[in-house]
């Protein structure tokens, strides 16, 4: 006496074998960082090193984190007046949240077209709980952005935390 399976039941199992062929195959794809890895700006524009500052703390890349900022926020970093990842602070990434930037608005100083001010938010959500539940925030500053010897420095101590 064997087991014998409807019609409506033989769809059922073909549509959750084909779900999971699709995950299986989305994740092997995509490495499981959902739809890309964060990329740099190469344009030299004002918000540039906004973007770039952002990508390379998020990929903990201090370096060329380091790059993006005015020389002097490296040299008050350096000399330990201002605290951040690019002095004597560690940037702590938690694993468990998520960040997005979102650029919002760039203003050239009608004054000094060397100086500029880049409007951002930033949206954090924090994945919380057994049962998926998280909660999502948003941040909205304002950085001032020059140029220093032809190239958009972030000249803030911003660490998007």
């Amino acid at each position: 006496m064997g087991l014998k399976l409807d019609k409506f039941t033989w769809i059922v199992i073909a549509l959750v074998l084909l779900i999971l062929v699709a995950a299986v195959v989305t994740v092997n794809i995509s490495g499981g960082r959902g739809w890309g890895a964060p990329s740099y700006l190469e344009e030299n524009i004002p918000e540039a090193p906004v973007h770039n500052a952002f990508v390379a703390l998020q990929l903990g890349e201090i370096a060329r984190a380091r790059e993006q900022y005015s020389r002097r926020i490296v040299d008050d970093a350096e000399n330990e007046r201002r605290a951040g990842p690019l002095g004597t602070e560690t940037y702590y990434e938690d694993d468990r949240a998520a960040r997005r930037l979102r650029i919002i608005s760039v203003e050239i100083d009608t004054q000094d077209p060397d100086l500029a001010f880049v409007t951002f938010v930033t949206d954090t959500y924090r994945n919380s709980g057994l049962l998926g539940g998280g909660s999502t925030w948003s941040s909205r500053r304002t950085v001032t952005v020059v140029r220093e010897d032809g190239v958009w420095k972030l000249d803030t101590d911003e660490y998007f935390y």
